[in-house]
């Protein structure tokens, strides 16, 4: 089906002094010129159809006809372009006694919904980087009708919950977990806990889980049944008791970042509070050295398995002496620490022995939990688990998975390659 449009646009400028561009930008903004098209397309289109079905209007049949004409009703549909006012022909169905709109078999509408797919998915982009108050403000510069934010918020869950984590049967082999907090609105809920794991394979990075107020244990169950990681994965995160515990069940190993592990025995030793700050920083340094530089061998010295092992060894063991001088200070709670945490400082090293690499730091997932903290944890926002859950799977497939994100939010605004809809445009200038 061919429908033409003709449009006819008439603009007046001074003579006698220069106009500024903007001013003539705004001028065509102002006419909603894109809407008031869109309009007349699917007036035409209605009106093609319904002629196809029951004739020409006022013409008479001969009473055999299975379609007739039943009035019009308005349809109001607001897009990217402007809100869109219409009136669409209705029809009766006499076989079937029943009334149908035709145009809805050829153009589809968001349901009764008035805000449509494009203008929601805008929305959504939006508000991934910027408040709800904020999105709505600054789109208005940009799109002749806004949501109002309650409206996005709603749209926002469902496509945050249409958007699939595509993780099944991934068998990563490499993983990093972090958890964080932000502020909750909910009755009971002093603040949300925030858990996401993503496995890491060569440059990809793939979104394995992302919950809110749930448990590790849960995550862990959930990653297992869906075979998101290999029967003997590492997982690289920064020494959480409790993620380790929920792991632990499986043949799952653990790598502990050694930046974290510098700062987590800086600040047991200023718990245990039996040493002034040279000292405390004499230790760091300390455990810093032995752990640095069996990181430099592995990096620098790869082939040398032996070497590798070696010093392994001399690292286990000089950590041991270490936390065995502590526990004399009577800094129990330092010791305690390097005596728990020390194999999981140097498998990156023992894994690199039979040619697995692993990073010895989790700085990719810090940097998404980076991306989670400027979007929802400023101290003014609170937040619904639901409401949290569905923004935060919006920026991590985002960021993740950008061209699946970029594929999605395509579809979602109309913006395929092969969407059989081509459209042409002559535009003839008259000056007078």
């Amino acid at each position: 089906m061919e429908i033409n449009v003709s449009i006819e646009v008439n603009v007046c400028v001074p003579d006698d002094e220069a106009v500024p561009i903007e001013n003539l930008v705004s001028s065509l903004k102002i006419q909603n010129i894109e809407a008031r098209i869109l309009e007349q397309i699917i007036t035409a289109t209605d009106d093609k159809l319904v002629t196809l079905l029951c004739g020409e209007k006022y013409s008479k049949g001969d009473g055999n006809e299975r379609y007739a004409r039943a009035g019009t009703s308005e349809k109001k549909a607001i897009t990217s372009v402007g809100q869109l006012n219409v009136k669409l022909n209705k029809v009766k169905d006499i076989d079937q006694n029943k009334i149908i709109k035709p145009i809805f078999t050829r153009i589809l509408f968001e349901g009764k919904k008035q805000y449509q797919p494009d203008i929601v998915m805008i929305s959504v982009d939006f508000v991934e980087k910027m408040s709800y108050r904020d999105t709505v403000e600054e789109l208005s510069i940009v799109i002749p009708k806004v949501p109002s934010r309650m409206t996005i918020n709603r749209r926002v869950m469902e496509i945050g919950e249409s958007i699939e984590i595509s993780h099944k049967n991934a068998f990563m082999s490499v993983a990093m977990a972090d958890g964080t907090k932000s502020h909750s609105q909910e009755k009971g809920i002093r603040q949300n806990e925030i858990n996401v794991i993503i496995g890491i394979e060569d440059e990809r990075k793939v979104l394995l889980g992302v919950t809110v107020n749930k448990s590790w244990r849960e995550l862990s169950e959930t990653l297992y049944y869906e075979k998101a990681l290999s029967d003997s994965a590492v997982i690289v995160s920064d020494g959480e008791s409790e993620l380790i515990n929920a792991f632990s069940d499986a043949n799952i190993q653990f790598q502990m970042d050694l930046i974290h592990g510098f700062r987590m025995l800086s600040y047991k030793l200023w718990e245990d509070d039996r040493l002034n700050l040279k000292q405390r920083k004499e230790i760091i340094n300390e455990l810093k050295t032995l752990l640095l530089s069996l990181k430099n061998v592995v990096v620098f010295q790869n082939s040398d398995k032996e070497r590798i092992g070696k010093t392994i060894n001399q690292v286990v063991d000089g950590m041991e002496s270490l936390a065995n001088r502590l526990s004399d200070l009577g800094c129990h709670k330092s010791a305690k620490f390097i005596n728990e945490y020390s194999n999981t400082l140097v498998t990156f090293a023992r894994l690199s022995i039979n040619g697995t690499d692993i990073p010895w730091n989790s700085n990719i997932i810090e940097r998404l939990m980076g991306e989670i903290s400027k979007r929802v944890k400023h101290k003014w926002m609170r937040w619904t688990t639901r409401g949290l859950e569905t923004i935060l799977r919006l920026i991590l497939v985002r960021y993740t998975d950008p061209q699946r994100y970029a594929e999605y939010r395509n579809d979602t605004m109309g913006r395929c390659e092969n969407s059989g809809v081509k459209t042409k445009i002559s535009i003839n200038s008259n000056v007078i």
